[in-house]
């Protein structure tokens, strides 16, 4: 987190000239798509939704926009509102004129529900959001998927590439910005999917599950914060496409 303040950052969306490249995972007639978030941590990336995107293809659109500070030579955001604003304005481009999902997994969740927000503020809200294993920034669970799951986090660095200075520092510096965020509800459907197998009382209370919005809808899918993305990447997939065919 230290660290991350030395490098160099943007106050607004106009200022960053080299932003990361929308990656498009999957491809169907049926609305609205999906534009995903990656989580904040050192391997984020796209290819976290690669097994989840598997289960929408020829059924959904689903593009991931990553976020900027990752790549080389990409600025960090020096706020929250700098890349609220500048991934709202990347969604935006990325749906076109057609009706969106916006999805974020894990800590990408507070992204997808901070865009949300901001977009709905400007007339311009998704048709839903879904979170996927999400928590809040001091939720009791963080410090256990931290200290338990980092190790396998580090396992995956085999499979999705070197964690570089770059990549840590920017994990801290999102850290950072985050540590005293706390989500503004907003008002379109949101749909919470929940890893199964988690530490005793890690799940959220009604007073913390209303502070993402008002209509939302918590469903459990097997695995843990990591394999419910993999191994049962396809059961979350399905589990998103009947709640969007019923609710939005």
């Amino acid at each position: 987190m230290a660290a991350a303040r030395l490098r160099p950052s943007f106050q607004t969306a106009a200022e960053v000239t080299t932003a990361p490249k929308l990656v498009r995972l999957s491809k169907g007639a049926t609305a609205p798509g999906l534009v995903c978030f990656p989580s904040l941590v050192a391997i984020s990336g796209p290819r976290e939704y690669a097994r989840f995107a598997a289960g929408f293809r020829g059924r959904r659109d689903v593009s991931v926009l990553p976020e900027p500070g990752f790549g080389k030579g990409e600025l960090l955001p020096a706020s929250v509102d700098a890349v609220v604003e500048m991934q709202a304005e990347a969604a935006l481009r990325c749906a076109g004129e057609k009706p969106f999902v916006l999805v974020g997994r894990s800590s990408g969740g507070w992204i997808a529900q901070a865009v949300a927000g901001w977009l709905e503020a400007r007339g311009s809200a998704p048709s839903a959001v879904v979170l996927l294993d999400t928590y809040l920034p001091r939720s009791e669970a963080l410090p256990w998927i931290q200290t338990n799951l980092s190790g396998k986090m580090f396992d995956r660095e085999k499979m999705f590439g070197v964690v570089d200075e770059g990549r840590l520092t920017a994990m801290g510096g999102y850290l950072r910005l985050f540590s005293d965020w706390a989500p503004t509800p907003i008002d379109v459907p949101i749909l919470t999917v929940k890893a199964e197998e988690s530490f005793p009382g890690s799940g959220e209370g009604a007073d913390e599950e209303s502070a993402w919005g008002a209509v939302l809808t918590r469903i459990d899918v097997p695995g843990d914060h990591f394999t419910m993305m993999e191994d049962f990447a396809g059961v979350a997939a399905e589990t998103v496409l009947n709640w969007l065919a019923e609710n939005v």
